[in-house]
């Protein structure tokens, strides 16, 4: 054991010398170690500057890796390309709401940063980038530039914005955001004495801090909520002023005070002097003083009592019906504030008892004021209107005028008194205007006689007067007194004027003519002939339109000046007969002009045949079998035809007992009619038994004639129409093309001798069915 012991111990110890003779190394070794050391270490600071400096040349106009602005990585890029990778960044930015919170509270708001008028200058955040690394000298530089690459560098983009606006938008915050400071006060005590309620701060907003908040967010492009700055405000009067004055109120209110005026007194309470308890500076000096809004209701009551108030001069007319002006007089009035400075002045020196100050008050519209708006009404009232349109001329004088004339009193303005006018009377004066002046449009109607055409209703303008626009011109007219006004009227021109005579140049070449005989028909009947021909000769059909025979001669009514005569009609069971009828006989005037129509070659739009063939409508010159023409407005029957030529035509219609004559005069068409005899077929013979009708419409025992028998048959006429070449002429119709190549077709059914026998009237009549 002991020579265990002994081994150990000698190995320790030559551990022990052998790390003794590694640390006495000698001179010679030391200088070799050191030296190897030294040469490592320069090439490692040669090799780190020469890639410092290799890193640098390859980064030469361009920011070092690591670099940023405003969290935007701009590391390696130019300047140029920087600041569009910034503005990009910075676009967005400012349209992205920044949430925005009080202090106190839990009202929050939104704001971009646009609408706080925030501008990042992007050329200078780049060119800040481009140096970091390149501005701190060789190490700092170089530390830097090895920072930016282990930790990243951050520069802030410089920014600013619009103290306007930011200042607006406090201001709309503010509201729910900050309160004002409450002074302290008086307030009764429970003791009935006066206590001294504290003052309490407000809270406002700091304009320089939350500009320098949003200007942080701003550097950074950032949208954290910001928390506005605020800070206390400090109430102008506190505690500690009101206790330095506390027993010159309690004196105040201690006792009533009176107010006198002449032999009237008013009194004060204390109560009513707590309530109106105030305080006011009195040169940088707190003073007990009352509360003119809390006195107000007292004074009302010592002004109604002391007052007298004045009067203003006024506008009136005289016997001889001018202008004058009345004139005012002056009123007395409480002096408030004199009279409220009587009241502090007496408890500031202790006292209880003042005197109410009242002073003299002009009117508020003196005689000096109406003078010049006496002089311009007198002068409006005495100038006559003439008011004119077209050839219409009237005149309003001072009689219409001054009535009207209307006096308005404004005694806080420059002009006290104005001149203005009653607008029903302005009305009234336009509505006679209207009554002169409104009238239809009226067409001028032409007729063709003696070969000219002449207006026989001159075309006339519709004239509508504008009630507001011809109130306004009268208004501004009478109130300048112009003496001339123009009223406001609407005015529609005539669709035919008669200036449209010029244009219907007719010549007299007569293009179809028509005539059948009338002379033995009852007189009512020769009425009803002469009438419709009347109304029918002279008419003028326009190119292309389209004439009707019910609209040229009018309603058949006793109205429109018709008699009762005969007509065909069919009765109840059926069976054709002649019957008394309200314009009997027009139908001879619609046949006549239909042979002449016929004749001329015009297309026929609407024609129908009697029900029973009439005799004479066949005679000569115009008439044939079959060629007559049947009207009746309150069936629905008329014969039209189309004036289908480029050129006006004329009616010429006269009856002169006997004949019927009805030409058409225009200008030649060109064209020829052929025109076919008659083709009759069917033919039914009539009965030849005659047939007698008792009627009250005659005397007893006269007879008349009333309908001649005739064959019931069909007919058919044909007609052609050809231009010069031969050619058949087409019609273009509303419907579409028309060839004037057409075949008249006619069915009339047999008719008796019928005649009309007067029986006394305790007899019966036939009713005719």
């Amino acid at each position: 054991m002991e020579h265990s012991a002994s081994t150990g111990d000698l190995h320790e110890q030559l551990l022990a010398s052998r790390r003794a003779a590694a640390r006495r190394l000698t001179p010679y070794r030391q200088r070799q170690i050191l030296a190897s050391l030294g040469s490592a270490i320069v090439v490692l600071v040669l090799a780190f500057l020469v890639g410092n400096v290799v890193y640098v040349h390859q980064y030469e106009g361009r920011i070092y890796r690591g670099v940023s602005v405003a969290g935007v990585a701009v590391g390696g890029l130019t300047p140029d390309a920087a600041r569009a990778r910034i503005d990009e960044r910075v676009a967005a930015y400012l349209a992205q709401p920044v949430p925005v919170q009080a202090q106190h509270g839990d009202q929050g708001w939104q704001v971009t940063p646009a609408d706080l008028g925030v501008r990042v200058d992007t050329a200078a955040a780049a060119s800040a980038a481009l140096t970091v690394g390149r501005d701190s000298g060789i190490l700092g530089d170089l530390a830097t530039r090895m920072a930016s690459l282990v930790r990243g560098h951050d520069v802030a983009a410089p920014a600013t914005l619009d103290d306007a606006r930011l200042a607006r938008a406090l201001t709309a915050w503010a509201a729910t955001a900050t309160y004002y400071p409450t002074d302290a006060r008086f307030v009764p005590a429970a003791d009935g004495g006066l206590a001294v309620q504290p003052d309490k701060d407000g809270l406002g907003l700091d304009l320089a801090g939350n500009r320098a908040l949003f200007l942080a967010r701003a550097g950074h492009l950032s949208t954290e909520p910001v928390t506005l700055a605020q800070a206390p405000v400090a109430a102008p009067i506190d505690s500690r002023m009101l206790a330095d004055i506390q027993a010159q109120a309690a004196a105040v209110v201690g006792q009533p005070l009176t107010l006198r005026f002449e032999n009237q007194t008013w009194a004060l309470g204390p109560d009513q002097l707590r309530a109106a308890l105030a305080y006011r500076l009195d040169g940088g000096r707190l003073v007990v003083a009352l509360d003119p809004k809390a006195l107000q209701p007292f004074l009302d009551g010592v002004a109604k009592a002391i007052e007298q108030p004045g009067v203003s001069a006024k506008i009136d007319v005289d016997a001889e019906g001018h202008f004058v002006v009345v004139p005012d007089k002056s009123g007395l009035v409480l002096d408030r504030a004199a009279t409220l400075a009587a009241i502090d002045a007496a408890l500031t020196d202790g006292r209880h008892e003042a005197t109410a100050v009242r002073v003299e008050r002009a009117a508020p519209i003196g005689a000096a004021d109406l003078e010049p708006v006496r002089a311009q009404a007198e002068k409006i009232a005495s100038t006559p209107l003439t008011v004119s349109f077209a050839e219409y001329n009237r005149v309003f004088a001072r009689s219409d005028i001054q009535p009207l004339l209307v006096f308005k009193a404004q005694p806080g303005q420059a002009q006290k008194v104005t001149i203005g006018l009653d607008p029903a009377g302005v009305r009234h004066l336009s509505e006679v205007l209207a009554r002169d002046l409104n009238q239809q449009v009226q067409d001028a109607q032409f007729r063709w006689a003696d070969g000219a055409v002449r207006a026989v209703v001159p075309s006339k303008d519709g004239r509508d007067v504008q009630l507001a626009g011809t109130d306004a011109a009268l208004t501004q007219a009478i109130l300048g007194a112009t003496g001339a006004a123009t009223p406001a009227v609407a005015v529609t021109p005539p669709k035919v004027p008669s200036s449209d005579a010029a244009k219907m140049a007719i010549p007299h070449n007569r293009l179809g003519y028509g005539k059948t005989y009338y002379g033995q028909s009852i007189p009512t009947r020769k009425h009803n002939v002469e009438l419709a021909v009347s109304r029918l000769d002279g008419t003028l059909i326009a190119p292309g339109a389209t004439f009707s025979f019910n609209q040229a001669v009018g309603a058949q009514t006793v109205a429109n000046g018709y008699q009762e005569a005969y007509g065909i009609a069919m009765t109840g069971t059926g069976q054709v007969t002649t019957v008394s009828s309200i314009a009997g006989g027009i139908c001879q005037v619609a046949t006549t002009l239909f042979q002449g129509v016929f004749a001329a070659g015009f297309p026929i739009q609407e024609r129908n045949w009697h029900l029973y063939w009439i005799e004479g409508y066949g005679a000569p010159p115009s008439g044939m079998q079959g060629l007559d023409a049947t009207v009746d407005d309150q069936a629905g029957l008329d014969f039209k035809f189309v004036n289908s030529t480029p050129n006006w035509l004329a009616i010429e219609a006269v009856a002169d007992g006997e004949y019927v004559r009805i030409a058409l005069y225009g200008q030649d068409p060109g064209w020829t009619v052929q025109i076919d005899a008659p083709v009759i077929t069917n033919v039914k013979p009539h009965d030849t038994k005659p047939v007698y009708e008792k009627t009250h419409d005659l005397a007893p025992g006269q007879q008349l004639m009333i309908e001649h028998g005739v064959d019931g048959f069909d007919a058919a006429i044909h007609r052609k129409v050809v231009d010069k070449d031969g050619k058949v002429v087409v019609w273009n119709s509303p419907t579409g093309p028309v060839q004037m190549d057409t075949t008249f077709t006619s069915h009339y059914v047999p008719a008796q001798d019928r005649y009309q026998v007067g029986v006394p009237k305790d007899q019966p009549a036939d009713d005719g069915n």
